[in-house]
């Protein structure tokens, strides 16, 4: 049985960085999860994977979940919601 969902571009390529690594005289590596979809930021999609394979299991029908008002995690679970089917609902803090 699966326990998560394939909702992100995975895997996600390992890039040397080739003026740190001259600089630093060592072989320096960046895993590029900014590459995991455009809608859906870096490494917010790896948990959600996880956590809306759950709600579905369990007959979920709606996610919610909160954050301040720029959250990238709140933007992330929209995005993933819309993508399976599922409504979202946001609670999000005011910094006003």
């Amino acid at each position: 049985m699966k326990n998560k969902l394939n909702i992100a571009n995975l895997p996600t390529k390992i890039e040397r960085l080739k003026n740190f690594s001259k600089d630093l005289n060592l072989n320096l590596f960046i895993k590029r999860d900014d590459q995991t979809g455009s809608e859906i930021s870096g490494n917010k999609i790896r948990k959600l994977e996880y956590s809306i394979k759950e709600a579905l299991d369990l007959g979920y029908d709606t996610l919610i979940t909160c954050g301040g008002s720029q959250s990238n995690h709140a933007r992330s679970t929209v995005a993933a919601g819309i993508k399976v089917g599922m409504s979202t609902t946001l609670v999000l803090k005011s910094d006003v």
